[in-house]
């Protein structure tokens, strides 16, 4: 063989390269995909380290007070992100070759016949929340089409959201809800037995999208406006009905800036808002009850405190204190402290004085300082103040171990307000345990708990 011939089969075996991206490419490669997020990135950026992530996803783990590298672990020299430009443009040719993403009722009639399958729902929602980011300007588009079919929409969008799916999927279904939130407000007015599965369902959404922290505050307030718009007393009677879900959704417009003073006023003014909010309390120790009562003391002062002790709320109050986990437990203690700045609810607080004694008494210090301080303020309120109530004094001095834990909260780091206040508590508890002979218990278990 001469070397001309050899020369040709030489150029007939080598291959000219293939291109980094097929056209028509089933699936995306993983290096065009986030570590974080596993989502195609859409600004890559990368860390000192050389691994490469998208800009939100890592901006997130920073935020957190992270200093180290998601993917390697090693420890950061410096936290700036440099742009990797050319994987960006790769990844811009890619999805030049993919077919067009579905649209926003196609990807809904996915979702929706997605089932029990949580992968294929967990996809539709993430397609969905990517149409509605800002640089895709199809946010109305998906509006659209969610509102076009509410009652099917909302609830396969809330199932997901309070699902098995990661934390980034359910934030992504809640905000897809917030693109429609306010479509949702009529349905808090609507009357007839046949219409409560909506009025859950729309109070269940907007209590998702208030409490969320993926949605934006503008969103968030625009809610609000829209609420307080519409025909307020009806709204505020759906919502108390509507239980915990509704409670929640009142206590965000009693604490947003949007309402002005006589909407607040108006919703802390109804007559039936303790009674109810009360009654939902007994039934689970609510968050969203207590906040709510609070918010109203907050509007209305000391007519909403009357308001609220001659709604039967000390006792259920009592309950949380013991029962409840302790942030709820040191919103209870506030809330306690409130009513004990009446004469009302000195003497409702008299009146179950046994109860609301072991309550306080018994998590004084299992809450943090805040609810110590809480604590201390609402005994020393209605056994001191005023003459104090004898009822409340004769129960603290029975609580086991009152004066070690009245030390120990004037050891630790109180203001001095309340060191003063457990001072004058221990004065009392002491006399009254001097008067009924029990001295004892505090000699032999706490004497070794110095006051000062």
């Amino acid at each position: 063989m001469d070397a001309a011939v050899a020369g040709q089969h030489a150029r007939r075996r080598i291959r000219p390269p293939e291109p980094l991206v097929m056209a028509g490419s089933p699936s995306t490669p993983a290096a065009f995909r986030c570590p974080i997020s596993l989502e195609v990135m859409r600004s890559p950026v990368s860390l000192p380290t050389g691994a490469t992530y998208d800009r939100a996803s890592i901006q997130r783990w920073l935020d957190t007070g992270h200093r180290t590298c998601p993917a390697t672990r090693l420890p950061l020299a410096s936290t700036d992100l440099v742009p990797n430009l050319l994987l960006r443009r790769l990844i811009h040719l890619h999805a030049a070759t993919l077919p067009p993403s579905p649209s926003p009722e196609v990807v809904l009639s996915q979702l929706a016949a997605a089932g029990g399958e949580p992968a294929a729902a967990e996809k539709a929602v993430r397609s969905l929340a990517a149409k509605i980011a800002p640089e895709k300007g199809k946010r109305a588009s998906v509006a659209s089409a969610v509102a076009a079919d509410l009652d099917s929409a909302v609830p396969a969008l809330l199932s997901f959201a309070k699902g098995g799916a990661g934390a980034d999927a359910r934030v992504d279904a809640v905000r897809i809800l917030a693109t429609v939130a306010p479509e949702l407000v009529p349905y808090l007015t609507g009357d007839g037995t046949e219409k409560r599965g909506r009025v859950r369902m729309a109070v269940e959404a907007l209590a998702a999208v208030l409490s969320a922290d993926g949605v934006g505050e503008d969103t968030k307030e625009g809610l609000i406006a829209a609420l307080v718009a519409g025909d307020l007393g009806h709204i505020v009677n759906t919502l108390i009905a509507a239980g915990a879900n509704g409670v929640m959704v009142l206590e965000t417009i009693l604490t947003s800036p949007v309402p002005d003073a006589d909407a607040k006023t108006a919703i802390a003014d109804r007559s039936e808002l303790f009674p109810d909010l009360v009654r939902i309390l007994k039934d689970a120790a609510s968050p969203a009850a207590i906040r709510c009562m609070a918010a109203a003391v907050q509007v209305r002062g000391r007519p909403a405190r009357s308001s609220m002790v001659r709604a039967g709320a000390i006792p259920a109050l009592a309950l949380a204190v013991a029962a409840a986990p302790t942030a709820v437990a040191e919103s209870a203690l506030g809330l306690l402290v409130e009513a004990a700045r009446c004469t009302d609810g000195k003497a409702a607080i008299g009146a179950d004085a046994a109860e609301v004694a072991a309550a306080v008494m018994g998590r004084m210090i299992r809450v943090g300082p805040a609810g110590r301080e809480f604590a201390v303020a609402v005994l020393w309120l209605s056994c001191c103040a005023g003459g104090g109530d004898r009822r409340m004094r004769e129960a603290v001095a029975s609580a086991p171990e009152a004066v070690g834990k009245l030390l120990v909260v004037m050891q630790g780091d109180c203001s001095p307000s309340t060191s003063r206040m457990a001072g004058e508590l221990l004065r009392a508890v002491r006399m009254e345990q001097e008067r009924k002979g029990l001295a004892a218990a505090y000699d032999s278990r706490t004497i070794h708990v110095m006051p000062y």
